[in-house]
């Protein structure tokens, strides 16, 4: 029996085992069962360790380590630093729980969980929200729908429940058939709601767009010499497309730098393809780079541009640069500027937003550009981390954004994964020979529109939000009780 085991090397043990078995959910969609079980190895510790901390942080590290190594393609010492900076996230979590008593645990460690996870997503300048637990689950259709009221850290919260209960089980606790029980009642309400959902909608509406992954090398993109020759393979991709359908080309497709006060071969090569164009392209004006995406009609007029609003720290500028001068960005241009305004695109009556790169990981954006949109669209050049698992990663982020505002999302990326998500989280994508990236084509889908605004988009976390804040004040009171 594993609880006939004790000592720091079975602890150290089960911390990686748990660590390794968590980030292989994140890894591969077929394993996501994993993440039902591979908690359970951590909170056997948390339960029998006076100190558990230092195991969840060491959990961290080798979860992190399996779920963003491929971060290291563009940055190997801020990879390890941002894998130290998650995983402390975790050492909370054992630190504040282990001052729950016990018998409130299966209800407060979730909750505590979940807090974490929407703090690890929104501090200021640091906000990081990939791997949030209740991705992992965005192919099971029918347990995620309750997302478009309590969003994706709702799974998150049912995650963390089920692998407490298992954990009940092994150590024979009293009163577990009532967990159990509770556990049950938790997935039949997801299920229920789920199978009402995916059986409730018939959209009457759709829009054609055409997604382009021209799958050019990060290596190429920059390049001076190799310049005409994207822009002529974007053009004959472009070329290859429904004449009728909105033209989308990924995150900064347009080779180099657009100068938007001196853009006469651009607009020229707008207007040869003679199509309605969204185009991603860095753009530079009053002596500012901005990472932007722009609409443009058949006469190669420029109708809208959106500029990005949340940049990746150290890739598209430093943080504190007043204190981190000597550190230098990833890009060719040096820092990008922020844009200040969310932009809403109109194309045939229809209303979209844009969110560019990495935009589509923080839940109150999304939901902020959703409330005025049809549909949304996500433009992203992947090509940084050579496919998979990052891909599918992002991909899993979208799924849950489209449930949670019940809104379909284009995915226009440059090595892939690109296709749409509809409102119910259903996917359809770009393939050739069975494979999703690395691979060029043109894809046309007619994309089902939904008006709706759910709950989520109303009130964002504010249920999780608020019952951790209310564990926060639990904590204090019983502090100064004693």
């Amino acid at each position: 029996m594993i609880t006939d085991f004790s000592g720091m090397a079975f602890n150290i043990f089960l911390s990686i085992l748990s660590g390794i078995l968590s980030g292989l959910s994140f890894d591969f969609p077929s394993f996501s069962f994993l993440i039902w079980f591979s908690f359970s190895l951590l909170f056997y510790i948390f339960f029998k360790s006076k100190t558990p901390a230092r195991y969840f942080f060491l959990a961290g590290v080798i979860f992190y380590s399996t779920v963003i190594f491929w971060l290291g393609f563009v940055t190997r010492l801020g990879t390890i630093l941002l894998i130290f900076y998650l995983s402390m996230y975790w050492a909370v979590f054992a630190y504040l729980g282990k001052r729950v008593p016990l018998k409130f645990t299966i209800f407060i460690l979730p909750v505590l969980w979940v807090g974490i996870e929407f703090i690890r997503e929104n501090i200021p300048a640091f906000g990081f929200g990939w791997a949030i637990l209740g991705y992992s689950q965005f192919k099971c259709l029918y347990l995620i729908q309750i997302a478009d009221i309590l969003g994706a850290k709702s799974i998150s919260f049912i995650i963390i429940t089920i692998n407490i209960i298992i954990t009940f089980l092994w150590l024979k606790k009293r009163g577990v058939f009532s967990h159990i029980l509770y556990g049950v009642l938790l997935i039949g309400i997801c299920w229920g709601y789920s199978f009402y959902k995916l059986h409730l909608y018939k959209p009457s509406q759709f829009i054609d767009v055409t997604v382009i992954q021209p799958n050019i090398p990060q290596g190429l993109k920059w390049n001076h010499q190799i310049q005409p020759f994207i822009i002529k393979e974007l053009f004959q991709l472009g070329k290859k497309a429904k004449g009728n359908s909105l033209i989308i080309y990924p995150e900064a497709s347009w080779p180099g730098l657009l100068d938007i006060d001196n853009r006469d071969s651009f607009i020229e090569w707008a207007k040869d393809l003679n199509k309605d164009i969204l185009i991603g392209a860095v753009i530079r004006e009053n002596r500012k780079f901005y990472n932007s995406v722009l609409l443009l009609n058949r006469d190669g007029k420029i109708e809208s541009i959106y500029r990005k609003i949340v940049l990746v720290p150290f890739g598209e500028y430093v943080p504190l640069r007043n204190i981190l001068g000597f550190i230098s960005v990833f890009n060719t241009f040096g820092d990008i500027s922020r844009g200040k305004d969310v932009t809403i695109f109109n194309y045939r009556n229809n209303r979209f937003g844009v969110l560019i790169c990495f935009e589509d990981v923080f839940p109150s954006l999304v939901s902020n550009v959703s409330r005025n949109s049809d549909f949304l669209i996500n433009i992203t050049n992947d090509a940084w981390f050579k496919g998979n698992p990052e891909a599918i990663q992002h991909l899993s982020i979208m799924v849950l954004r489209a449930i949670e505002n019940r809104i379909s999302i284009v995915r226009c990326a440059n090595t892939g994964i690109s296709g749409f998500v509809d409102f119910l989280g259903r996917g359809y994508y770009l393939k050739k020979d069975s494979q999703r990236v690395l691979i060029k084509g043109i894809k046309t889908v007619s994309v089902p529109l939904n008006r709706e605004n759910t709950l989520y988009n109303k009130w964002g976390d504010i249920f999780f939000v608020f019952c951790f804040f209310l564990f926060l004040g639990y904590l204090y009171r019983r502090k100064y009780e004693k």
